[in-house]
């Protein structure tokens, strides 16, 4: 008996919807957009959440990054009070200890390759051998920095290997000189292709040894981290490697009182956390954003229904007349709201979709390894939102209706 009542409601409020599509199609308008934008943010989020964790599983969870500055400076590696912490030396005594392998600086410097007339803007990693083997990232052609490059502070570079098709094109760029801040340095290798990831694409950067980054270009005796792979466990290593450096820099902290470092320490687990944690946190927040446009289309709601009842004002009248109660006229049109917001919940998420497909196929373009993924359950929280936007903003209108007296309403003109 209920569910013909109920069935009734759902059809006087498809009849009234659909006599007015016009303004039926600019009130869900603002539902639309909302739940669009938050479905398209939310699947932009998660692709990028994917990329992050990718990238990290490629190198594997084994590595620990130490830079300088201590953990609650807030300034992080490279900050103007702690950027001179972390020495080559220290790398040196690292590399001594057992329950670290592959240990590596690196420098970071933008520079532009010369070679004849054409100039390549590229970043230039100043580092060890160690980072070829902690990346599991080798040369295609001649050889990737050696021990006795660092020694010497050689003029050598090896390049990424879409840097090297863009200078060289066909020709063999190995035993080459290209000019980096007008001096010459020697090709002595080409990596393999990697792809581009979510931090950076190693196919357009150049590596040298550290030193002659050092020496010729940057003219500082720091670095900016230094890598390594843990040799057992993570959380051992990092405990190890935090009480060496206190002893390389002469720190007396038998408290383990982090603040008291001038270093940090972090493994690529925690790393990625922190990138995810932050991915999801911006995601959530311009989702927020987004779904001001829920709120405004609520109020569009309210506004539209509250039309719609003075309009169909003689109709109430006349459906109370003829045995219809209020309860009949409050569900009638709290069911004509909620219906206008599903639709426009609906059609928002196929338009998010839509358009977290799109924005999927050109961010590929640029980065081949992005993929479209959908949050279910944000979809499913974009449809129960709707829902709850025609009940909560769709009441008073319904409110209004019901509460009209029949004989004033069928003399309504």
């Amino acid at each position: 008996m209920y569910y013909k009542k109920w069935l009734q409601y759902l059809q006087m409020s498809w009849i009234a919807i659909n006599e007015n599509r016009g303004r039926s199609i600019l009130t869900m308008l603002g539902i639309i957009i909302g739940v669009g934008a938050v479905v398209l943010m939310t699947s932009l989020g998660r692709g990028a959440e994917s990329l992050i964790l990718g990238s990290v599983s490629s190198f594997g969870n084994d590595l620990i990054y130490i830079s300088p500055g201590s953990p609650d400076e807030g300034l992080g590696a490279g900050s103007i009070t702690s950027v001179d912490r972390i020495k080559y030396r220290d790398y040196l005594d690292l590399k001594k200890v057992d329950f670290l392998q592959n240990v590596t600086p690196f420098l970071v410097y933008d520079a532009i390759l010369v070679l004849a007339d054409q100039n390549e803007k590229a970043q230039v990693v100043g580092t060890t051998n160690g980072y070829s083997k902690a990346l599991n990232f080798y040369p295609e052609e001649g050889r990737f920095i050696e021990d006795f490059d660092n020694s010497s502070a050689a003029r050598v570079v090896v390049l990424g290997y879409k840097l090297s098709d863009r200078l060289f094109g066909d020709q063999d760029p190995i035993d080459q000189d290209i000019k980096i801040k007008g001096l010459n340095f020697r090709v002595v290798g080409v990596m393999e292709e990697q792809g581009g990831n979510a931090f950076e694409s190693y196919d357009d950067m150049a590596f040298m040894p550290i030193t002659t980054l050092q020496t010729y270009l940057f003219g500082v005796d720091y670095v900016q981290t230094i890598m390594a792979q843990a040799i057992g466990s993570m959380d051992e290593a990092i405990i190890q490697t935090r009480e060496a450096i206190r002893r390389i820099h002469n720190i007396d902290n038998p408290t383990d009182d982090l603040s008291k470092d001038d270093f940090s320490i972090i493994s690529q687990e925690q790393a990625v956390g922190i990138f995810t944690s932050v991915s999801s946190v911006l995601t959530l927040f311009i989702s927020l954003i987004a779904s001001i446009s829920l709120l405004v289309g609520g109020i569009g709601i309210m506004n539209i229904m509250y039309v719609s009842v003075n309009q169909r004002t003689r109709e109430i009248g006349l459906r109370k007349a003829v045995g219809a109660t209020s309860r009949d006229i409050l569900f009638q049109f709290l069911l004509e709201a909620v219906v206008l917001t599903l639709i426009g919940g609906f059609l928002g998420v196929l338009g998010g979709l839509g358009l977290a497909f799109l924005a999927a196929r050109i961010i590929v373009k640029f980065q081949s390894t992005w993929q479209f993924l959908v949050n279910e359950q944000a979809l499913l929280i974009a449809l129960i939102v709707s829902i709850l936007i025609g009940v909560i903003f769709g009441l008073y209108p319904a409110r209004k209706a019901a509460a009209k007296n029949p004989i004033e309403a069928l003399r309504y003109e």
